[in-house]
């Protein structure tokens, strides 16, 4: 019996990365669509073919939170994920110049401040 989902039956003229029967193998996860098109985008500059899956699914449905699966073929698995590794150091380097505990505290002076002079003007104006 034929596929007739329209969403499931696409056929490829020819693919020059993967086999038939193939879809490769899962590199990497992520939850942000952004970030997974940065990562293949990055895989794809190293000359790795590589695809997302469940992007449609995120796009169509935005208010459930998908995985979206990073494949690229059995081959380059290895070299894909140092690649990965490697933008992964590069980007853990950065740090922010203040944590949220000082920006906290930061937070709550200037409302302890506003609040003082409020009650300053108040009592004075009596």
């Amino acid at each position: 019996m034929a596929n007739t989902n329209i969403l499931d039956d696409f056929e490829f003229e020819d693919n020059q990365f993967f086999e038939d029967g193939n879809e490769g193998e899962v590199v990497a996860k992520y939850y942000s669509s952004m970030e997974a098109e940065v990562a293949a985008a990055r895989l794809r500059s190293e000359g790795i073919p590589c695809f997302l899956a469940n992007t449609i699914s995120q796009s169509v449905l935005p208010h459930i939170q998908f995985v979206l699966r990073l494949h690229t073929r059995p081959q380059d698995v290895e070299r894909a994920r140092e690649i990965l590794s490697e933008a992964a150091a590069e980007t853990s380097e950065f740090k922010p110049r203040s944590s949220n505990r000082e920006m906290a505290r930061i937070i709550v002076l200037i409302i302890g401040s506003a609040l003082l002079i409020l009650l300053v003007r108040i009592v004075l104006n009596i």
